[in-house]
């Protein structure tokens, strides 16, 4: 490693062990907005897995195209609502501190898609029906687990929010595989709201 390339990799870990740096662009609001784009993902899933019980290969296709767009809706809020706080303090939109935190979510996430892809597939292809159930669970501990790990560069709230993901699909997994709307309910929705409204409280919109 030459002299160049580790200064860059002192201030990255400097500034992520600084509290200000750790605090100034947490976004309450993109929370609230990731919180309320899941519960208007899980009514639009309800209404069409009820209005059309008898084709559930319809049913699939088309809240895979519900749930890709409430993730397109979170996602784009978080990255919104976080540059218009980076604007206000002069940061730039790329930096070392948000690729350290981009490689460290991806692993999680990749599984978690991967794996959900796999149960589709089994369930497409006629076996492992009974899995379908799982795939909240699925989302619940890998995003839990990315928020655990994001947690350790973030405010406590990120942290907490990662454990009660764990639990709440330790607990799916385990209880409500029938009733995946009350998880993903409790879950996406109201945790995301809760946490929202925990770091605009705290840190700011």
């Amino acid at each position: 490693m030459n002299a160049d390339k580790a200064a860059q990799e002192l201030k990255v870990i400097r500034q992520l062990m600084e509290r200000p740096v750790r605090y100034s662009t947490m976004s309450g609001l993109s929370g609230i907005l990731a919180g309320l784009a899941a519960l208007g993902g899980l009514a639009a899933d309800y209404a069409i897995s009820s209005a059309w019980q008898d084709e559930p290969r319809t049913v699939m296709k088309i809240n895979v195209l519900v749930w890709a767009g409430v993730f397109v809706v979170a996602f784009a809020g978080a990255v919104i609502c976080t540059r218009l706080r980076e604007r206000r303090q002069f940061m730039p939109f790329w930096s070392g501190v948000k690729r350290r935190i981009l490689l460290t979510i991806l692993p999680p996430f990749v599984a978690g898609i991967g794996l959900t892809l796999v149960i589709v597939y089994r369930w497409h292809a006629g076996w492992g029906s009974d899995e379908w159930g799982l795939i909240p669970a699925i989302w619940m501990l890998f995003y839990g687990l990315a928020l655990w790990q994001v947690g350790l560069l973030s405010p406590v709230e990120v942290r907490l929010m990662g454990v009660a993901f764990l639990a709440g699909g330790l607990a799916a997994a385990l209880w409500f595989q029938p009733h995946p709307y009350w998880a993903l309910g409790v879950t996406f929705g109201g945790f995301h709201v809760v946490y929202g409204l925990a770091v605009w409280i705290r840190h700011g919109g």
